[in-house]
């Protein structure tokens, strides 16, 4: 679904079919990105189910249902939901098992920029009978990402190798929400042009990056940059433009997190 469907999907809830949104009560949601919007447009207490990785809900005593690519249906069907909040990452099976028992179900697929991340919210909050709620939420935060991406213009470029694992190496790619933070603030991803987000360190050091990102991930972060320190050619790294970001916000796609992560990555190129 791109950005113009799901702008239409929302009108279609908010003026063609009315009613639908105000009659859900109880929504389970299958991702942490969707859990984490839910609580942005607040709406959190509709939710009645999430994975055990929503980190906020599981603390707030929410029912955990698994994971969002292994579904415990039978513990979502006993929480009687009203709608089920899925990204496309979660199997089809469990989806039409879940609609096979009368569950209505939401599928979404994994937002590629900042403005399909924004339209998502909407959309999840034009279901959840919260789309007022999320506007007021949405302009401060998109206001602050252009604000920073003009910011940015008077800074030099520079080439940034953004690392999101280890292990082999993965890289973020173009196309995808993560480029943004390098686009957004007038870099140059070394990565462009790949299809596959494996690197090797050879093929790094041969880029040259002005400026190395290692997304904490996983907890090899610290051990990442202490490797990166060693190839003292890179420029990066004779420029001292080594840096960790937080995954919680970096990885996530939610204007909130986008906008923190953005933040950090427009403080590093200005260092």
């Amino acid at each position: 679904m791109n950005a113009k469907s799901i702008w239409l999907s929302v009108v279609l809830l908010l003026f063609v079919i009315p009613g639908i949104a105000a009659g859900v009560q109880r929504v389970v949601s299958l991702a942490p990105s969707i859990t984490e919007n839910i609580y942005l447009i607040g709406a959190q207490s509709k939710l009645v189910g999430c994975t055990s990785y929503c980190t906020q809900a599981v603390n707030d005593g929410v029912d955990q249902v698994g994971s969002t690519i292994d579904v415990n249906i039978e513990k979502l069907f006993s929480l009687k939901p009203d709608l089920v909040l899925a990204l496309q990452l979660t199997k089809q099976q469990d989806i039409a098992a879940m609609e096979k028992l009368g569950i209505r179900v939401a599928t979404m697929k994994s937002p590629r920029n900042f403005a399909e991340i924004c339209e998502q919210t909407k959309y999840i909050a034009g279901l959840l009978g919260s789309f007022e709620q999320a506007l007021e939420v949405l302009s401060p935060l998109e206001k602050r990402a252009t604000e920073i991406q003009q910011l940015t213009k008077s800074l030099k470029p520079q080439k940034i190798f953004f690392q999101i694992g280890a292990s082999p190496i993965f890289t973020v790619l173009e196309n995808t929400f993560m480029n943004d933070f390098i686009t957004f603030c007038n870099g140059s991803n070394i990565a462009a042009g790949l299809t596959k987000g494996t690197m090797t360190r050879e093929s790094v050091v041969m880029r040259n990056p002005d400026v190395i990102i290692i997304a904490t991930m996983g907890g090899f972060g610290e051990t990442e940059k202490e490797e990166w320190m060693n190839y003292k050619s890179v420029s990066a790294v004779q420029n001292c433009k080594v840096f960790l970001i937080d995954s919680e916000t970096s990885c996530s796609p939610t204007p909130q997190n986008f906008v923190s992560a953005l933040e950090d990555v427009y403080r590093f190129l200005s260092e």
